[in-house]
């Protein structure tokens, strides 16, 4: 993993390679030693800041150049499929080993041009200078998972992998963009906009090529599979799963440094823990695993069908594998805010889950003193390997297997313990109602429903929700309404998979802030090609949910585990330690009552109520309230005034 940056110039005089010198010195979070260069033309300075984390960056120095020069790289990159590339490069095993993930990106370009971008497996963002062509080439991987910033005049365009180092520049301002705070507040995350007016970033999936004739986007992976994969029988399904997903697993723990996992008591982690403690163990190393438990004693109540606690399934996962290692971190208490000012500084954001960020740093800083260095997790498993399925019997409707689904509905309806009507109206008719008269029913409960803003999760203040249409935008865009609602199977996973776009900034800061790289296995491309592809029924079978990895992970999971059907409740405690932090929030009240700029974007009337007229008990009534609306709000309130302290008062 690196810190990259350069500047393309459109205008001006030529630039030095000390032009990305500011910003170099923005991105030593990212690890001591920074190299710059520029071409001799001036067209391009270039500069990275690398951390080795793999033995391969051991032998990483960039900018990576090509034989004659004419090709420059920077790349924060981590190539999962180097036992594809390098056959396909014609480079021998000998020789591989001591060429970096970077030095396979320039051979792959060599080799095959802007095609070589889609044959990439893992996690990156690049900058390449083609002096050939004069022409720099940009691109993102598919998920998202490394992030490439980018800020633009009418003399030069610049990049880099955080929004500080853009902002080093002299001829950048920070100006707060409220339209971005609007979404935020509303819970939309726009894969390209930032909360910094003019910096935005590459959309995962992507490539942005610059050259004096100007810019051009295009895309060149999308998670929609452009083939059906169909097997023989269930098992062949399975087989097949399992030697994607164990390939996956064996590419992301990759590591010159100990490695650790998040585990949860779900599926997703408990899957990857396994397999990568069964393929560690082959190797004679050890994993760190780390699990989030409520603090010591809690016994409040949660929704039906969750677990507030789920350290003794984490356990008994654990205790399976005699090389995985066990910490559970449980709350002491005290506030859980004391760190969002970290967060602000290395993600540029304000966390959309703030609740999450005291078990956070402390599992981190736990893994950071013990010298981790990769963390692995399950990020968005629930869209490929732990898929659900429910939502495939609305596309088996529309295909006209009545007799399937009217039987999994059954089923479904005996697992849930729901009517098979409510199933049935919920999964299948509303979806399949003709878009005319959906628009019209929703038109009979008012012109746009009920406004967003108005709604028991957003602290947005009437007048930002009005001034930036986020009502309107939003239903727009299919987050909410008529569109999400009625999306197929595909679509919707495809959705779950890039829509958080605000994730991978987090773990992004995580990289500055602990020195630690995220990996999720669960989102490795082959294994979302592969999840995309099979049919939906591998994923549902007589009411039992989340099928195909319930079989795949039979032999290395305990039943307790595999035959689960509750949830977790991530911070389940929330009730408990929010009590304590009742004159906190009245302080931050107070502070945003003086401030216009946090006036103007919230509605602070309603969260002094809340505050004021605190229930005797708070449980999951009021979690939309009081856990999301206030919560959210004294966050956001708390990072415009740190934007304004750290960058002044503009707004954009």
């Amino acid at each position: 993993m690196s810190g990259i940056c350069g500047i393309f110039r459109l205008d001006g005089p030529p630039l030095q390679a000390s032009a990305v010198g500011p910003m170099l010195d923005a991105l030593r979070p990212f690890g001591p030693d920074g190299a710059s260069w520029a071409d001799p033309s001036g067209t391009v300075a270039l500069g990275a800041v690398p951390t080795r984390v793999t033995p391969e960056d051991l032998f990483h120095h960039p900018p990576v150049r090509s034989l004659d020069g004419a090709l420059a790289l920077v790349a924060d990159v981590r190539l999962d499929n180097r036992d594809e590339l390098e056959p396909a490069l014609g480079i021998p095993a000998a020789d591989a080993r001591e060429r970096s993930d970077a030095d396979l990106v320039l051979a792959a370009y060599e080799a095959w041009g802007d095609a070589a971008v889609a044959k990439l497996v893992g996690d990156f963002a690049f900058a390449l200078w083609d002096g050939r062509r004069r022409r720099l080439l940009t691109a993102r991987d598919g998920i998202g998972h490394r992030l490439l910033y980018y800020h633009a005049t009418d003399k030069r365009i610049a990049f880099a992998t955080i929004p500080g180092a853009l902002l080093a520049l002299p001829d950048v301002t920070a100006r707060l963009n409220e339209q971005r705070i609007a979404e935020s507040l509303v819970l939309m995350q726009d894969p390209v906009t930032t909360f910094y007016a003019g910096i935005e970033r590459l959309r995962p999936g992507h490539t942005l090529s610059i050259a004096a004739e100007g810019t051009r986007f295009e895309r060149y992976w999308s998670p929609i599979p452009e083939r059906r994969i169909t097997l023989g029988s269930d098992d062949e399904y399975v087989e097949a799963f399992l030697e994607v997903f164990d390939r996956a697993v064996r590419a992301q723990t990759r590591s010159r440094l100990p490695l650790g996992v998040m585990l949860s008591g779900g599926l997703d982690s408990p899957s990857i823990a396994a397999t990568a403690a069964l393929q560690l163990r082959d190797r004679g190393e050890r994993l760190r695993a780390f699990h989030a438990a409520p603090r010591a004693g809690f016994s409040g109540a949660t929704r039906p069908g969750w677990i507030a606690d789920e350290s003794s399934e984490v356990a008994i996962a654990a205790s399976r594998y005699d090389n995985l290692d066990l910490e559970i971190y449980r709350p002491t208490g005290g506030s859980l805010l004391t760190g969002l000012e970290e967060v602000f500084r290395y993600a540029g954001l304000p966390p959309r889950n703030p609740s999450a960020g005291d078990w956070f740093d402390a599992i981190y800083g736990s893994a950071k003193r013990q010298g981790i260095g990769v963390m692995l997790a399950g990020h968005k498993g629930n869209a490929t390997i732990s898929y659900g399925g429910v939502r495939s019997l609305r596309d088996l409707a529309r295909e006209g297997r009545i007799g399937h689904v009217v039987r999994e509905v059954r089923a479904v309806a005996r697992a849930t313990r729901q009517s098979t009507w409510a199933v049935l109206r919920e999964q299948i008719l509303a979806p399949l109602t003709p878009r005319w008269i959906a628009a019209a029913q929703q038109r009979l409960r008012g012109p746009q429903g009920a406004a967003l803003w108005s709604s028991a999760y957003s602290a947005i203040s009437p007048e930002l929700a009005r001034s930036t249409g986020v009502d309107r935008r939003a239903r727009e865009s299919g987050v909410v309404g008529l569109e999400a609602a009625r999306a197929g199977e595909l679509e919707y996973r495809a959705m779950a998979l890039t829509a958080a776009a605000d994730a991978p900034d987090l773990d992004n800061a995580a990289r500055a802030q602990f020195g630690i790289e995220t990996r999720s296995p669960a989102c490795d491309l082959r294994v979302v090609n592969y999840c995309l592809a099979i049919p939906g029924s591998q994923y549902l079978r007589n009411g039992v949910s989340r099928w195909l990895i319930r079989r795949a992970m039979r032999d290395r999971l305990p039943s307790e585990v595999v035959d689960r059907t509750t949830r977790g409740a991530q911070g389940a405690d929330w009730a408990e330690w929010m009590v304590e932090m009742r004159d906190e929030f009245r302080t931050d009240l107070s502070r945003f009552e003086r401030e216009e700029s946090v006036r103007r974007c919230l509605d602070l009337p309603r969260m002094r109520s809340l505050v004021e007229q605190w229930p005797e008990r708070l449980g999951p009534a009021e979690e939309m309230a009081y856990h999301h609306l206030l919560l959210r709000g004294v966050t956001m309130g708390r990072f415009i005034l740190w934007f304004e302290r750290t960058h002044g008062s503009g707004a954009g």
